[in-house]
């Protein structure tokens, strides 16, 4: 072969290695690519499922929380030692047998309420990619079983004490739960899959939990109170008879009706019991009547649309809830604890101030400023109540009781106060410190908790606020129809007061001012919360209620021209729910219901690992 065809040779074997050199280099830059996108897709996943996993977390805490205090209050009992199981009462724990037993009763009704807020949802915030959850306290959840190797073991009774008539001790209980969150990007698919506890503490239910609480859903001659457009409770609301509906009123909590048709007016019993509700210009419609279905309830006639929104859910066949038949234990506690009066009282002034080492009056933010709180009561003298005197208290947070004396120094006369004032008697007047211009002067220190409590009338003749509300707007309609909810940007606060008539009424006054505002829950046993004289009293703005009403019959609050819509008498009412109530919080000593509610949750995860798909 000549020396060309060497070359030629040699030229084409290099040409023929370097493509096929070229060749697996692009080979191996492709598979390098697809590798990078198949990792890309791993992680992307991967973040999602962990991300659903926290979501899931919220979930927990948050919306199930209210699903799980709804079940305790129909399922756990009312007259045992043990809330749940049942078992002896001078045991240190309920028996294991029959705990196991009722909490598999509830892990299944807990079940149906997870899966309707959870199975077929997208909880990812962008298109294309997808977060789902199921949540197992059952062996299926959303139609499927329990990830292979993971089993649920019983429920269990954590720690606690048995109740006595005397001591209302809480106790709390364990479900075992299997979270499975699951991200999505296209074809690929990654789990994370979470074991753990879901452990809840029961304790005895206060009326506090109310945005609305009614014996007999009617004013006191009988006239009935419906439900319209301007009605926005974002609250749990119960009545012990009937509600009645017109137009489309809006309920953003539970709503119960234990449709009593003869309850007794001492507020102890039922009688008979018939489920339903009256809708206007239709009359009475039981559940089974109400189409499309009794959680949604719409009815048409000649008087237009009347449709709730029960958008925490509606039980038209709740429990009877007795009121209290006295008010012995605030007045035991004000006696051992608190402050009691053993006659009528013409006037309470709640306020608070800062002051310095000197007891000179600071502003709050100076430094080593001492915050009081200051009670200060004019107590009747004689039955006339003509005669009065001077007596004013004061506390520090988590500091002695302490009482003015005749030199103006301050003498301790308890080691502690424990927010109890109890009244044998009346109060004419319960006010905070007046207004700054048109703003009122907040009457509770940021540590500030009190029930002022009476045996009779209590009138509330000023604005009586928080320093620190929990909320600071109400809900509101807007004109599309949908619901702005109230905004509650301050859900830790402490500040609470509770305002609790046993024989009398809640009146809010007419020495009150126009527009006043009440930050506080309101109950009267044997009467009403209501303005005094609503009907015959000027036109005075609105009356801004933060917190609750519990009352024997519905209180009116003033009177509208029902052609115009003017308010022609007595306050109009904007009411905001205290979010804190629904979470266990309440007024010290607060009237409790005999019923168990869900104070705390507590998420105890002991287990994670991730699954690729």
């Amino acid at each position: 072969m000549g020396r060309k065809g060497m070359a030629l040779m040699v030229v084409l074997t290099t040409l023929i290695l370097v493509s096929g050199i070229g060749t697996l280099l692009f080979l191996r830059t492709l598979n390098e690519m697809r590798h990078s996108q198949l990792d890309e897709k791993i992680v992307q996943t991967l973040m999602l499922a962990r991300a659903g996993a926290l979501v899931g977390g919220g979930f927990l805490s948050g919306p199930l929380r209210d699903q799980l205090d709804a079940l305790v209050q129909g399922q756990a009992s009312t007259t045992s030692c043990w809330a749940l199981g049942g078992g002896d009462c001078s045991a240190q724990e309920p028996d294991p047998i029959l705990t196991a037993q009722a909490l598999n009763n509830l892990a299944r009704a807990l079940q149906d309420r997870v899966d309707q807020l959870t199975c077929n949802q997208d909880f990812s915030p962008e298109a294309g990619l997808s977060i789902t959850l199921r949540v197992h306290f059952t062996d299926s959840a959303c139609g499927q079983t329990l990830p292979t190797g993971i089993q649920l073991p019983p429920g269990r009774f954590v720690e606690g004490a048995p109740r006595s008539a005397n001591q209302a001790a809480t106790q709390t209980y364990a479900l075992p739960f299997v979270l499975v969150a699951q991200g999505g990007a296209g074809i690929y698919r990654r789990n994370v899959v979470v074991q753990g506890e879901y452990r809840f503490t029961l304790g005895r239910s206060s009326f506090a939990r109310y945005a609305l609480f009614t014996h007999i859903h009617t004013l006191p001659n009988g006239t009935d109170i419906w439900f319209t457009d301007g009605t926005l409770f974002d609250g749990p609301v119960h009545t012990n008879t009937y509600f009645r509906f017109y137009r489309r009123p809006w309920f953003g909590g539970p709503v119960t009706s234990a449709g009593c048709t003869n309850p007794s007016q001492d507020g102890q019993a039922c009688g008979s019991q018939r489920a339903g509700a009256y809708f206007y210009g239709q009359g009475f419609l039981s559940p089974t009547q109400m189409q499309p279905s009794p959680s949604a309830p719409v009815v048409t006639n000649r008087y237009g649309t009347h449709a709730p929104t029960f958008a925490g859910g509606i039980d038209w066949q709740a429990s009877f809830i007795p009121l209290p038949q006295n008010a012995q234990d605030q007045k035991a506690a004000a006696q051992n604890g608190g402050l009691y009066f053993s006659q009528g009282v013409m006037s309470l002034k709640l306020s608070f101030q800062c002051e310095n080492a000197n007891g000179a009056k600071v502003a709050c933010d100076t430094p080593q400023a001492i915050k009081y709180q200051y009670i200060e009561a004019q107590i009747c003298q004689n039955r006339a109540c003509n005669r009065v005197q001077r007596e004013v208290y004061r506390y520090t947070e988590g500091g002695p009781l302490e009482k003015e004396q005749n030199n103006g120094r301050f003498q301790t006369v308890r080691p502690s106060f424990n927010g109890v004032i109890y009244v044998d008697g009346g109060v004419e007047s319960l006010e905070g410190p007046g207004r700054n211009g048109n703003q009122p002067t907040p009457a509770l220190a940021s540590f500030a908790q009190i029930t002022v409590a009476a045996s009779g009338t209590i009138r509330i003749q000023g604005d009586l606020t928080y320093e620190i509300p929990p909320c600071t707007s109400p809900p509101r309609r807007n004109p599309d129809g949908t619901i702005t909810p109230a905004n509650c940007p301050n859900p830790q606060a402490q500040n609470i007061l509770g305002i609790y008539s046993q024989d009398g009424d809640v009146l809010i006054g007419e020495n009150a001012p126009d527009n006043v505002q009440i930050h506080a829950t309101l109950m009267s046993s044997s009467g009403v919360v209501a303005v005094e004289n609503y009907d015959t009293t000027r036109a005075r703005g609105t009356a801004y209620l933060l917190g609750g009403i519990i009352e024997k019959y519905y209180g009116a609050f003033g009177t509208f021209n029902s052609t115009t819509g003017q308010q022609q008498t007595g306050y109009g009412r904007t009411f905001v729910y205290d979010p804190r109530l629904r979470r266990g919080l309440a007024p010290p000593f607060f009237p409790t219901t005999g019923k168990d509610q869900v104070l705390a949750v507590t998420l105890f995860a002991y287990g994670q690992r991730e699954q690729l798909y």
